[in-house]
């Protein structure tokens, strides 16, 4: 961690820590320390293992999915250009939809259960096509003058073209959909009272009045994104290194 992070961290700590004891009163703002134990509670329970593997389960199908179908149709639109079109209506109805709408819908439709992969997937799939088709947009034109003196079959376009060219943009998209899938997850799961998971856990705690249990959670979360884009983050790293690029 830098210096200037971990500095921030602790204003943060320490302005949390005064705004509790100048409250008093641990259902609105519980202190560090109450938290803390909280948090190390759940650590010690089978039912938190439980619900952190049942939502990351649920969202990694989501991210999945939406990586595929992502990938599939933007190598579609790369080698059909005119293909593109159709789609760009689908983009500006994905952007205006609130995330809420998609949450509600995919309850009715689905269930509690479903309701999360489907959710994250209307989510995550937009960020996906958009890094995907914003990257191919960056070819040169000398490069698109080359390929049409020098056409190439469809089979070594995509094996020697595209699929190199969208390696890294598939790791920094898939760590900003990634984040994104967990905030939107967790929300489908308290709005749809899951079976088991962590939305399910915090909406436990908050019809108990624990919100010293709700921040314990939210940090699992924050501690459970931070690896995750440390993860994304040092394999982009090595596939630059390995292309030869410098940041």
């Amino acid at each position: 961690m830098k210096k200037e992070h971990l500095i921030t961290c602790i204003v943060l700590l320490a302005a949390w820590q005064c705004a509790a004891l100048m409250v008093s009163n641990d259902i609105l703002i519980p202190t560090v320390t109450q938290t803390l134990s909280a948090l190390g509670g759940l650590l010690m329970t089978a039912k938190f293992y439980t619900a952190l593997c049942a939502t990351v389960f649920r969202i990694a199908c989501g991210w999945t999915l939406s990586l595929v179908c992502a990938l599939v149709l933007s190598i579609f639109c790369a080698l059909y250009p005119k293909f593109r079109l159709y789609f760009e209506p689908l983009k500006v109805l994905t952007q205006t939809i609130p995330n809420v709408s998609y949450i509600i819908i995919a309850l009715i439709w689905l269930g509690s259960e479903g309701a999360v992969m489907l959710v994250s997937f209307l989510i995550l799939f937009p960020i996906f096509m958009n890094g995907f088709m914003n990257r191919m947009d960056q070819e040169s034109r000398e490069c698109r003058d080359a390929e049409a003196v020098y056409p190439e079959t469809v089979k070594i376009r995509i094996v020697k073209k595209i699929l190199p060219e969208l390696a890294t943009e598939i790791l920094s998209t898939g760590k900003t959909a990634a984040s994104m899938g967990f905030k939107v997850g967790v929300m489908a799961e308290i709005l749809g009272s899951v079976p088991a998971g962590i939305g399910r856990q915090i909406n436990y705690c908050r019809m108990d009045l624990n919100t010293a249990g709700i921040l314990a959670w939210t940090i699992v979360l924050i501690v459970l994104a931070g690896l995750i884009n440390t993860l994304f983050g040092k394999i982009n790293q090595k596939v630059k290194e390995e292309q030869g690029w410098k940041d």
